[in-house]
């Protein structure tokens, strides 16, 4: 029995209150889940951006001479990373379904935060790229874990600004990564300035992934934190918006039914599109910026501002989807605004100019990841299905970075105009295949009202309507 105004409702044959008492029961469910969910995720995502990238501010902090780095050997300790992050998204996601994200997610941190510290006692280029290597294996399955687990814990309304909140902790990483590594490689001591960014930066990762397992729980099923009222109320809210349950089995039936979905990789390239600016920002930002004409510890402090600006506009991506919920419409609008600051970079002289539409162009970046993300997020279904499409729009973030590494070629400086027109042409990608998908989707939505057929779930099992995914006659995609 549901809640209508004032009647009470039932479930399992466990009387709850009212509808008012039912909401504010539903609110004490979001807030209780938020505290236990957003804090330790958003500050590990924080720093493992920062782990991430931390190689760019090493290189800047004079890493590549005392290792004797020349050519493009430094971008390919970069793009080694990426090799395995690309492959490892869809199995990590499938061992987070089996292990439990309390165990999985601080594990796979602890891991690659061993190895970013092992990266200071690194004394060749073969040595860097073996630990990069590394990195990206455990690395690879934290984002799409994060968009998994949310597909849990929230409706799909609820999940859109906790996506956009989390990928926001990537662009503030971005902000303080530079004025760290700037204070951090000044510490005196028996070592040089860049193993002291590696160490202390990997040593607070850990921190974070022991507070993360003792925060973190699985499934509202089986959250101890939730009273029996909230969890019933949770349960009967995610129920009602098709959420995915937690006592759903692996089906690889839908994996195939992903890896043959043409729109999951749609999603999945204009993630690699946004991320292919993104990267190349995180990981380039300093020596864009000391391309220009500024000292070393000016340019780490400088590279702030572009990751303020992309930071704010991930914020507001936040609220977006609630003012206007047509995901589609808002990323060809910022895809369309990043090409043209770009096309500026690429052709003006002026260094005041130039990071003036740096900073410009992060702005215009930065909410497309978020944006496709819980895009990609409402309208897949089925639980293998929408895991394995989360890690495959996430994988093709990897491929991002792998290219993304080769595109600001030390033959480019000062002017890096290649590296610019690529990232340029990737968000004209992007701009139409949003378009496609959106025509796309407002098809199939008229074919299947036009259609306009009685689906009876009951008379399915429960396996059979999960393997039906978003085919479900009753399914309506966002477009």
């Amino acid at each position: 029995m549901s809640t209508k105004g004032g009647q009470s409702i039932e479930r399992g044959g466990d009387e709850v209150v009212n509808g008012t008492e039912e909401e504010r029961l539903r609110r004490s469910y979001l807030r209780k889940a938020d505290l236990h969910l957003l804090p330790p995720t958003f500050a590990m995502y924080f720093f493992a951006i920062i782990d991430r990238n931390n190689i760019g501010n090493a290189k800047v902090a004079g890493m590549d001479v005392q290792l004797g780095l020349h050519g493009e050997q430094f971008n390919w300790i970069v793009s080694a990373f990426f090799f395995t992050y690309i492959f490892f998204e869809i199995p990590s996601n499938i061992a987070l379904k089996r292990v439990g994200a309390r165990i999985w997610l601080p594990f796979i941190a602890i891991c690659w935060s061993i190895l970013v510290a092992l990266m200071a006692a690194a004394k060749s280029y073969g040595s860097l790229i073996a630990v990069r290597v590394l990195m990206g294996v455990f690395e690879a399955g934290y984002v799409p874990g994060f968009i998994y687990l949310t597909s849990f814990w929230y409706t799909k309304r609820q999940q859109a600004p906790r996506i956009a909140l989390f990928f926001s902790a990537g662009v503030f990483a971005g902000i303080w990564a530079g004025p760290l590594a700037a204070r951090l490689q000044q510490i005196s001591g028996s070592l040089m300035g860049y193993q002291y960014i590696f160490i202390i930066e990997a040593a607070v990762t850990v921190a974070l992934a022991v507070a993360m397992a003792i925060m973190l729980q699985n499934y509202p099923e089986t959250a101890t934190f939730l009273t029996k009222e909230e969890r019933v109320v949770a349960l009967r809210m995610l129920a009602d918006d098709k959420a995915l349950s937690y006592d759903t089995n692996y089906r690889p039936r839908q994996v195939f039914r992903a890896l043959s979905d043409w729109t999951v990789w749609g999603y999945a390239i204009i993630f690699w599109a946004a991320a292919t600016g993104g990267a190349t920002q995180a990981i380039f930002g300093p020596t864009l910026i000391k391309a220009m004409g500024y000292t070393s510890t000016r340019a780490q402090v400088l590279s702030a501002a572009p990751s303020a600006c992309g930071f704010a506009s991930q914020i507001l991506s936040m609220f977006l989807p609630r003012i206007y919920p047509r995901f589609s419409v808002w990323i060809m609008l910022f895809s369309a605004a990043a090409c043209a600051f770009y096309a500026v970079i690429a052709t003006v002289e002026n260094i005041h100019v130039r990071f003036a539409f740096l900073c410009l162009s992060n702005f215009a970046l930065s909410p497309n990841m978020p944006l496709v993300s819980i895009w990609m997020s409402n309208n897949i279904m089925g639980v293998t299905k929408k895991g394995v499409a989360s890690a495959c729009t996430v994988m093709l973030g990897g491929v991002a970075g792998l290219i993304g590494s080769h595109i600001y070629r030390s033959q480019d400086s000062p002017q890096y105009r290649f590296g610019h027109i690529f990232v340029c042409i990737c968000n004209a990608v992007i701009f139409v295949i949003a378009l496609a998908l959106n025509l796309y989707f407002r098809y199939e939505n008229r074919r299947r009202d036009t259609k306009n057929e009685d689906f009876d779930a009951s008379a399915l099992s429960k396996d059979e309507v999960e393997d039906m995914c978003d085919n479900r006659p009753d399914h309506r995609y966002t477009w």
